[in-house]
C-alpha cells in the first residue's frame, strides 16, 4: 500500500525520533571517563546516517546491553563495532544480530567483554591497549619548526614533517573528535624512527586538541614501550583504563 507523503514524513520523523531516543539511552549508561570515550563517541556522536545501534532495554527503557556498528573512515571495507552489557547473554545475542556472517569487522571493547565476543565471533590481531590522557597542566610540548599543522576538511588536527622530495615522514593527527575528547595516532617511516619527530607531530597535534578545548587521548599497545615513552615524555598520563582492539567475523551457526 502506498503510504501518502504528509503520513511517511511522520513516519520518518518518528524513525528520527526513536533512534535520538535510544542514543540518550545508551548515554546515560556511560560516563565522561577515558574508559567509555571511545564507546561513548561511536554509540552517541558518531554521524547517525553511518550508525546502527542494537539494544536490549528493561520495561522502563532503561539499555542494559548495545552493540553499535559504525561506518568510519578508519577502514571503508571493515565496519567498526562497540558495546557494551550488564547481561553476557544478552551481548551475545546482539552480535548475533547486529553483524553479518562472513564479514569482517574491526573492533574496540573492554577486556571483561572478550570471552562475550570470542563466544560468537572469530577474533583475530587482537591486542590490549593502554589509554593515556593529557591536561594542559601536564603538558610537555616540543616545538619542531618543520612541522606543518593543518584541518582536514571534516575538521580533524593533522599534522606532518616532510623529507626529502616532500615525503611525510612523521604524520600523526586524530582518529575521532567528541564533544569531550579526541583521540590521536600518530605514524613514522621506519627509516626515520629515534630522531623524535613522532613526539614533535604528536605535540603539534595535542596542542591543537587542546585549544579546542578537547582532552587529548592516546591509545598504545601493552607491549609498545616505544610509544609509551613517547606519550609519557609529553605528559600524557596512563588512565589505569584499557581496550582491546582488532577484527573479528561472526562464527558460523552450528
Amino acid at each position: 500500500m502506498r503510504i501518502a507523503p504528509y503520513a511517511s514524513h511522520l513516519w520518518y520523523r518518528e524513525v528520527i525520533l526513536m533512534a535520538d531516543s535510544l542514543r540518550a539511552a545508551i548515554a546515560d549508561t556511560l560516563t565522561d571517563s577515558p574508559a567509555d570515550a571511545l564507546t561513548r563517541y561511536f554509540a552517541v556522536e558518531h554521524d547517525a546516517k553511518r550508525t546502527k545501534l542494537f539494544a536490549r532495554q528493561n520495561a522502563r527503557g532503561k539499555v542494559f546491553a548495545f552493540v553499535a556498528v559504525c561506518q568510519t573512515g578508519i577502514d571503508l571495507f571493515r565496519p567498526f563495532v562497540v558495546l557494551r552489557g550488564e547481561d553476557g547473554t544478552a551481548v551475545r545475542e546482539l552480535l548475533r544480530e547486529s553483524l553479518a556472517p562472513n564479514r569482517s569487522y574491526l573492533f574496540s571493547i573492554q577486556p571483561k567483554f572478550r570471552p562475550d565476543v570470542e563466544a560468537e565471533c572469530a577474533v583475530n590481531n587482537a591486542e590490549q591497549n593502554r589509554i593515556y590522557t593529557l591536561s594542559r597542566a601536564d603538558f610537555r610540548p616540543i616545538m619542531n619548526l618543520m612541522t606543518q599543522t593543518s584541518r582536514t576538511p571534516d575538521g580533524l588536527f593533522r599534522a606532518v614533517v616532510r623529507g626529502q622530495q616532500n615525503v611525510i615522514a612523521a604524520e600523526a593527527g586524530v582518529s575521532w573528535i567528541s564533544s569531550r575528547y579526541a583521540e590521536i595516532f600518530v605514524r613514522v617511516e621506519p627509516s626515520v624512527r629515534g630522531r623524535g619527530l613522532g613526539k614533535s607531530v604528536v605535540s603539534a597535534v595535542a596542542h591543537m586538541a587542546l585549544d579546542a578545548g578537547r582532552i587529548p587521548l592516546y591509545m598504545t599497545s601493552e607491549e609498545n614501550t616505544a610509544s609509551q615513552k613517547l606519550a609519557e615524555r609529553l605528559g600524557f598520563v596512563n588512565a589505569g583504563d584499557y581496550e582491546i582492539s582488532g577484527n573479528l567475523v561472526l562464527k558460523a551457526k552450528v
